[in-house]
């Protein structure tokens, strides 16, 4: 039965021969099932950010194993792709029972009024499909724009996409970015330090022997009262 909502993604037991498979390291093979389960999860849309990835594994491969194991993968399976912000799967529509924009097949025609809410209902995704898809221009202008430019665009990005994995009923759309973008701080320009300056002043030479002739005749009296001659 279809689903609005992605439910399973099919994993073919097929892939047990695949030479593909055995031509890739353990970790690789394990991060393949992951990416699956993660495409079913971000409806194909993977943020293209380590971080978000490692943290949405659970697992404990520093970010470079990760890495690495995602250049296995696309080496080995060509249709796991990449773009400027995600990583998706070539037809993954075929491999999920998720229908995006068509129509569930009903046994009833339904009511007039059904039509209306139908197609409601089709504008409504078509308005979340603009918000999920931000356009590329939009990016552009955020880092063009000065009141931003102590920040990293697409660092914040990579925040968001983490952040909202574990908030499933929020979406990043304008709104939300410019408001976690306003929350950074610019931060406090650092004044260098400067090297301490040696102010001591010698003396004038006519004053650093001032003392000797008293100096002297002090000793000679302390040598006198000890009977040193």
């Amino acid at each position: 039965m279809p689903y609005r909502n992605i439910v399973f993604a099919k994993l073919e037991k097929r892939l047990f021969s695949d030479y593909r498979w055995y031509m890739m390291s353990e970790p690789a093979q394990l991060n393949y099932i992951r990416f699956i389960l993660f495409a079913a999860e971000t409806y194909n849309k993977i943020p293209k950010n380590l971080e978000a990835i490692k943290r949405a594994f659970k697992t404990d491969q520093s970010l470079t194993e990760i890495e690495a194991t995602i250049k296995e993968i696309k080496a080995n399976f060509p249709k796991f792709k990449e773009n400027k912000h995600f990583y998706l799967f070539d037809g993954f529509d075929e491999k999920t029972n998720y229908i995006p924009h068509r129509e569930i097949p009903r046994k009833s025609r339904g009511l007039p009024k059904d039509g209306v809410d139908k197609e409601e209902d089709k504008d409504k995704d078509k308005e979340e499909d603009k918000e999920k898809t931000l356009p590329l221009n939009f990016i552009q202008s955020l880092k063009t724009n000065n009141a931003y430019s102590h920040i990293n665009i697409d660092t914040e990005l990579g925040k968001m996409d983490a952040w909202l994995l574990t908030r499933p009923g929020r979406q990043k759309t304008k709104r939300f970015i410019v408001n976690w973008l306003n929350k950074i701080e610019k931060p406090l320009p650092i004044e260098k330090s400067r090297p301490a300056q040696n102010t001591y002043k010698p003396p004038p030479k006519s004053e650093q022997f001032k003392f000797i002739p008293e100096v002297n005749k002090l000793l000679k009296d302390l040598a006198e009262k000890k009977g040193v001659k």
